[in-house]
């Protein structure tokens, strides 16, 4: 335990110290790729390979399964009410109906943290991500395209912006409508693309939720579960990671415009969210990773990740908008302390679960990203 909190009070002081001469600037520097705290995010990222020969413990992966189907469902239904909230801001334009709209793209955004990231499970699922969400749009590319296809005069249907570009079939184009345009769908023809595109968003959510129904582990034998659910946990945090190490930049030099959601300036819900799902994967519903190292006798183990989920929900920050974060030093400074606590978590996945379970550690396809 002393290794996770000497590692954190390291990078703790090293980024206290840059805040020094930190500025309160927050440009957009979307050229400025040079080593900095985003580069602080997984290093590569060890993931979870295979178990090894001589161990037999498995997983039933039954548990992870319902929490991805439910995840599914709820993203579906989420996108549904957001359709209809749009349909009626195109009906009845007024403060009210943008208002109920915005809540609903929240509802969606948060309800998709579940499973974003996760690359793991069903393949044809996986492949409906890029639809889902395209991150980071710091050159604001999906705000471009859909001017482009506004200047078009072309009435679209959802089935129209199936054959677009990803940047503006999910949502971050629903977004830009909802957050940063939304006094412009008072004008018909941005209401009818808003409309189609958060239509294409219900089939994307339909299909999302076939393709789940289907558990994609049923037949996997439970010692290669194992791996695979290791394997999401740590997919979704190193994708956790990159949400906040991204947008943090160096210290001085952040670049908010890399930040998830920053057109609604909620950046930090989303985020929350992030970590909300990843806690109730490891727990999955009293028979995941938790239980399994209770049962197996590593109750230490399995008690300091939960404690630290925990108290990294309980102390998060209060502003929702990562880039308001990003404008102080004392802003920045709740960031490190996110970082910290999230690292913790990967490293006492990587070093301390692969080794107690017997797990052989792989490397991500996505690493150098």
């Amino acid at each position: 335990m002393k290794k996770y909190a000497s590692q954190s009070q390291i990078i703790l002081t090293v980024c206290t110290v840059a805040l020094s001469i930190m500025t309160t600037g927050c440009s957009e520097d979307s050229t400025d790729d040079s080593t900095d705290v985003s580069q602080s995010e997984p290093k590569p990222t060890p993931l979870i390979g295979n178990v090894k020969p001589t161990e037999t413990l498995g997983f039933n992966l039954t548990p992870v399964y319902e929490l991805s189907l439910d995840a599914a469902t709820k993203y579906q239904q989420s996108t549904r009410l957001l359709h209809d909230s749009v349909n009626h801001i195109c009906t009845q334009y007024s403060d009210a109906s943008i208002k109920a709209a915005q809540e609903a793209w929240l509802t969606t955004m948060q309800s998709w943290m579940a499973l974003q990231g996760r690359e793991k499970g069903s393949e044809e699922a996986l492949a409906l991500s890029w639809q889902v969400q395209f991150w980071p749009d710091k050159k604001n590319t999906t705000g471009r395209k859909l001017k482009q296809l506004l200047q078009s005069e072309k009435t679209f249907s959802s089935q129209d912006i199936a054959d677009q570009s990803v940047v503006v079939q999910g949502l971050g184009a629903a977004e830009w409508f909802l957050f940063q345009e939304q006094k412009q769908l008072s004008q018909a023809n941005y209401c009818q693309l808003a409309d189609a595109i958060t239509g294409h968003m219900v089939q994307t959510a339909s299909a999302l939720v076939s393709e789940w129904k289907h558990n994609p582990w049923q037949t996997l034998p439970p010692p290669l579960a194992l791996g695979e659910y290791l394997g999401a946990l740590n997919n979704q945090l190193d994708y956790t990671l990159k949400k906040l190490t991204r947008p943090m930049g160096k210290p001085g030099k952040p670049k908010p415009y890399q930040a998830e959601a920053w057109r609604s300036q909620t950046s930090m819900v989303s985020l929350k969210a992030s970590v909300e799902a990843l806690h109730q994967l490891y727990l999955a519903n009293g028979k995941g990773l938790h239980a399994l190292l209770i049962n197996e006798g590593h109750e230490i183990t399995a008690n300091r990740i939960n404690q630290r989920f925990e108290l990294l929900l309980a102390d998060w920050p209060q502003e929702k908008s990562m880039g308001a974060l990003l404008k102080t030093k004392a802003g920045y400074r709740e960031l490190i302390n996110v970082f910290n606590g999230l690292e913790y978590i990967q490293l006492a996945l990587h070093d301390d679960v692969a080794a107690e379970l017997g797990i052989v550690m792989g490397f991500n396809a996505t690493d150098g990203d």
